[in-house]
This record gives C-alpha cells, sequence and structure tokens, in this order.
C-alpha cells in the first residue's frame, strides 16, 4: 500500500517530533544506594544516599551547597536515635531537580545527568515503604517503592558449623559503622564494639570467660578493633568467632544477637540486629590445615578457629606461634595460653625454652616469678642472629637475675652477667633501638664496674641513650652523680624542646634523694631543654625547695607554654588548692617561695 506524500510527511514530522521531547527521569529501586558502599538500603532519616539512572539532571553537573546557619529537627519519634542523625541542611531544588521522599522534597548535594546524590528528609514513616520520585525541569519520574527504617545489621552463618568446631557469625553493619574486623586490641575475646548473645530454646547461653595470666599485653582499642596487621590488610573482615565466647555442646538451631556499642565505656547499644537462627550440625573429626605464616591469615583466621578447644595438638600450633617474626602474632599465641591449665602451660614453655629458646611473649610469663633453672638455657642465645630469641633472652635474664636471689645455683649470676657482657656489641650490632633498651636494663642487675663502663659508653655514643641514663641512676654509684648532673645544665644541641632528659630528674631525685637536689637546682636555672627545667621544677618543689615553687610562680605570670601543664601539677600534689582560683593559687605559691 501506498503512502500519500502529504500522510507520509505528516508521519516523519510526528516521529522527529517524538524523537526530540525529553525523555523524563527513569531510575529503579536497585539503582538507589548508599554513595559510599554501593549497596541496598532501607531508607533512613539524615542518610544520604545516590540514585542512578537517565535523564535525572543536567549534562553538567551542580553541586548543593550545606546551609551552615540552619539545622533540620530530627523526628521526635526517633529520640532514641537523634543523637546519631545528621541534621544538615540541604538546598531542596538544584539545577530544576527535586528529589521526593513521599511528600517530603530531599535535600541536594550533587545532581547530574545519570547520578544525584540526595539526603533523606526527618519525616519518614517508622516502618513500610514510600515512593521515591526524581523530578526535573517539570516532568517527573514514575514513583519507585523503597523500604524505610533504621537499617539493622544482618546475621548470617559462614559456611558449616558443627559441635566442636569454629562458628563464625558473619555480619553486614548498616551504612555508616564501617566493617566488623576481629581480632580487637585485647585478643583473643577482644570484640571492641561488637556485643553478641547466644541463646537456645529460649535459654542464653553463658558467656565464656578467661583469667589472664599474661606477662605481655597489647594495647586497648576502645572500639574500632583497631589491632594492627603488618604489611597487608584483613583477608576475612565482617565475621566475629563466637566458638571462643559460647560453647556450642549440641547439635541444633540456636539464635544470635548482634549489638554495635557507641562505645566500650558507657556500653549503650547504637544498632542492634533481630535474633537470627542459625544451625549446629553434629560433630564430624576437623580436616587438617597447613599452619599459615601470614600475619593476617593467622590472625583473623586461623588461630581463632582452633581455639575454645585446647587440647595437646592445638597447644603445640600455638606455642609454636610464640616464635613468629610477627609481634602481633606473638602477642595473640600468648593471649591464646590462657584455655589451658596454669601448670600444663608452665611445663610446655620450660620445655620450649630449653628446645626452641626464649621469645619475648615466653619470657613475659616469667617477668614476676622465680625460674634460676632458666638461665643457664637462655645464655647461647645472647649470641643469636635471631632478634625473636635476643630480646627473649634480654628480658628473661633481666627478669630472672632480678628475681629470689637467694635460690640461684652457684656460679649462675657470675656465668651470666658474663655472658650479657659479651654479648652487647652484637646486641647493637643487629638490634634495634627497642632491643637496646632491654639491653641497657638487662646491663642495670650486672654488678660489677665493667657493666657500668658500658652503660656510659652507651650514652656517649647516643646508643640507647635515655635508657641508659635511667640504669646508671639505678646503680646509685655516688661517683655517677655529678656526670648525671652535669647533662641537666649542658650545652643545647638541636631542638630545645627535646625531651630525651626530660625523665632524668626524677630518677636522680629518686635514686640519690637530697644528694640530687643541688643539680636539679642547677638544672632549672642554666638548662636550655625547656622540659629539663619543668621536670626539675616539679622534683624541687615535691622537696619542698623555694626555687621549685619561685619557678611554678614565673611561669603562671609569665603565661608561659607550659603554664597550664605547671598549675595542674601544683592542684594535683596539693590537696589543699584544687579547687583554688588562680589568685589563690599564686599566694600560695609565692608564700612557699619566701
Amino acid at each position: 500500500m501506498k503512502i500519500a506524500p502529504i500522510r507520509a510527511v505528516a508521519a516523519i514530522l510526528l516521529i522527529l517530533n517524538i524523537q526530540g521531547q525529553p525523555h523524563p527521569p527513569s531510575f529503579s529501586a536497585k539503582q538507589v544506594v548508599s554513595p559510599d558502599s554501593a549497596i541496598v538500603a532501607p531508607l533512613s532519616p539524615g542518610m544520604l544516599f545516590s540514585i542512578y539512572g537517565q535523564d535525572l539532571g543536567p549534562e553538567q553537573s551542580c553541586e548543593g551547597q550545606a546551609d551552615l546557619a540552619s539545622r533540620e529537627t530530627p523526628d521526635p519519634r526517633r529520640a532514641a536515635q537523634a543523637n546519631l542523625v545528621d541534621t544538615t541542611v540541604y538546598p531542596k531544588q538544584l539545577c530544576a531537580v527535586q528529589v521526593f521522599v513521599g511528600t517530603e522534597a530531599a535535600g541536594l548535594l550533587y545532581v547530574q545527568e545519570k547520578q544525584i546524590n540526595f539526603k533523606v528528609p526527618q519525616n519518614l514513616p517508622l516502618q513500610g515503604t514510600v515512593e521515591l520520585k526524581v523530578v526535573f525541569q517539570g516532568r517527573s519520574s514514575s514513583g519507585v517503592q523503597l523500604e524505610v527504617g533504621a537499617d539493622r545489621p544482618k546475621l548470617s552463618l559462614e559456611g558449616v558449623a558443627r559441635v566442636g568446631g569454629p562458628v563464625w557469625i558473619r555480619v553486614e553493619l548498616p551504612y555508616g559503622l564501617g566493617v566488623v574486623a576481629y581480632p580487637g586490641g585485647q585478643p583473643p575475646l577482644d570484640f571492641g564494639c561488637n556485643q553478641v548473645e547466644v541463646r537456645r530454646n529460649g535459654t542464653p547461653l553463658t558467656r565464656a570467660s578467661l583469667v589472664s595470666r599474661r606477662g605481655i599485653m597489647g594495647p586497648g582499642n576502645g572500639c574500632g578493633n583497631d589491632l594492627a596487621y603488618p604489611g597487608s590488610s584483613r583477608p576475612h573482615s565482617g565475621r566475629l568467632p563466637l566458638h571462643l565466647l559460647y560453647r556450642f555442646d549440641a547439635a541444633g538451631v540456636y539464635e544470635v544477637r548482634y549489638a554495635r556499642l557507641n562505645n566500650i565505656f558507657a556500653q549503650e547499644i547504637r544498632t542492634q540486629s533481630d535474633w537470627t537462627k542459625i544451625n549446629i550440625l553434629t560433630a564430624r573429626p576437623p580436616v587438617p590445615r597447613v599452619a599459615p605464616q601470614d600475619p593476617s591469615e593467622i590472625l583473623s583466621d586461623y588461630l581463632p578457629s582452633i581455639l575454645g578447644f585446647p587440647n595437646t595438638a592445638t597447644l603445640s600450633v600455638v606455642v609454636e606461634y610464640l616464635y613468629h617474626p610477627d609481634e602481633t602474632v606473638r602477642r595473640y599465641a600468648s593471649a591464646a595460653l590462657d584455655w589451658w591449665s596454669e601448670a600444663e602451660v608452665e611445663r610446655r614453655l620450660a620445655e620450649a625454652i630449653r628446645t626452641s629458646g626464649p621469645s619475648d611473649v615466653v619470657m613475659g610469663r616469667y617477668s614476676r616469678r622465680p625460674a634460676p633453672e632458666l638461665i643457664d638455657p637462655m645464655l647461647p642465645y645472647l649470641q643469636s642472629d635471631n632478634p625473636v630469641l635476643l630480646r627473649g633472652a634480654l628480658l628473661g635474664l633481666g627478669w630472672l637475675l632480678r628475681t629470689d636471689t637467694d635460690r640461684k645455683p652457684g656460679g649462675v649470676e657470675t656465668r651470666a652477667e658474663s655472658a650479657i657482657l659479651a654479648a652487647t656489641e652484637h646486641v647493637v650490632k643487629i638490634g634495634d633501638p627497642k632491643m637496646v633498651s632491654h639491653l641497657a636494663v638487662t646491663l642495670g642487675v650486672v654488678r660489677n664496674d665493667r657493666a657500668r663502663d658500658i652503660l656510659w659508653s652507651f650514652v656517649e655514643r647516643g646508643v640507647g641513650r635515655e635508657q641508659s641514663l635511667i640504669v646508671i641512676t639505678w646503680r646509685k654509684d655516688v661517683r655517677d652523680l655529678p656526670r648525671l648532673g652535669s647533662l641537666l645544665t649542658a650545652p643545647v644541641t638541636g631542638d630545645p624542646l627535646k625531651t630525651e632528659l626530660a625523665s632524668l630528674p626524677y630518677a636522680l631525685r629518686k635514686s640519690y634523694g637530697d644528694a640530687a637536689l643541688p643539680f636539679l637546682e642547677d638544672g632549672l636555672q642554666r638548662s636550655g631543654y625547656v622540659f629539663v627545667r619543668t621536670s626539675c621544677a616539679r622534683e624541687l618543689v615535691l622537696a619542698g625547695r623555694k626555687a621549685g615553687f619561685a619557678f611554678v610562680v614565673q611561669s603562671v605570670e609569665g603565661n608561659a607554654r607550659y603554664k597550664q601543664e605547671m598549675v595542674q601539677f601544683i592542684r594535683d600534689s596539693f590537696p589543699e588548692i584544687k579547687g583554688a582560683d588562680e589568685g589563690a593559687l599564686l599566694a600560695f605559691l609565692k608564700e612557699r617561695a619566701k
């Protein structure tokens, strides 16, 4: 059939007209995501979200600026979360773009043809769904239904869990709360701000606890599970080892609930999951695994997976890791020993020292107990090229030679002192500054003058200088007092704010008593180092010397950089003026400076 020329022209014009019409914005529910994690999550008041789609805005992007003079009012129905909600105000229309969540216009941070970043309004339904629309130049998208409500953690069992085996629970945190990570700073039972409950048939399981016998402990982490993994990232983030906290002794269905705390001190729950069912299967013999050497694999998977089931084979693995090159692994392994009885651990460690040598964490168990029979087996390791064994020998000998002197076998102290003296240059050659400090401390238990000469040589060479000076004061040799005192008035080299000598005034007064006071007064007047002078002033104040009080008066009246530090020291040292104003404090100081 032929189309008449006029009708053909009209059809062409109609097609061209349709093609020239701008399309309305279009997107799907799956294209509304959290901007950083790019995951679909329920809309929550004050949260930022991104929309990805077509024809959402202008080809050239526009950015919305926050109104710093205004704040949104949080929804009173969500009072418990009010302190967690972002109330920053952003423009509700930007480059002819609007986003509506229900009937509420959302704040706009960024608009462009294929992406919008918006802030969810405060007034949302508490649960259910809400319609989301994008309007650009008066053209509206179709409404897209999205789930609303505060996002909650989602739990799932990782892999298959069996009685007598590891039970790892995977935790997906709401947007903005980061990622669950294990271990924390006090392994193995430090879960940081991650709190987990388990129940069976409605009855809560009792949480496991360990009585720590550790000689070396890691730093507390506060909340963030911030134990560092040198050289690599955590390969197993997002999960927690439930079997370390709870005993799953019978097969069946259990329920788990997770809570994220604001911090570990207030124990205030920030978000909490629903109770989630997990299934524990009957026991089977474990599949043997080759013990890894990578710190990340050891700390985040291998060691926590085998702990909680104390047996001879597992203890042997843990003892081997006490000698690992990475200090974090050694600390974790040392803490893990608390799963076994003290008697069994004592026996295995004594055996390990004789067969494998000392390590720092092994000897940490002997920091306060006598074990003179271990001194001779450690002496050869003072010449070791292995830093772990060398550090362990230094620490162990330093501790053991100090304890229970009456029980040491005849001649063992002489042999140990000779071995320490003979090893000094070897330690300096291969050791780091921390190890050299350990050496200086160990030399402090060697009572002959050769140790004294070596310590002074360290001071002159700048090798472990600060620790060597402190150790020299421990010896309380009156021959050293003038030489130590002269350091307080030595010419400044480099930064006058250096703190290397700041601990010396305290050490001098503690070891030499009133005999050190003239040197402290000289240092107060003549030292070019700021913190040497403040340290001298502290000791002189505590000794009741006028010069110390006069120095504090000058620091207050002259508004010195260390004024607040000195004022706080005075308030802490003299309870009678703890709450006094500055005038009364000055009067107190001046009276004692007369």
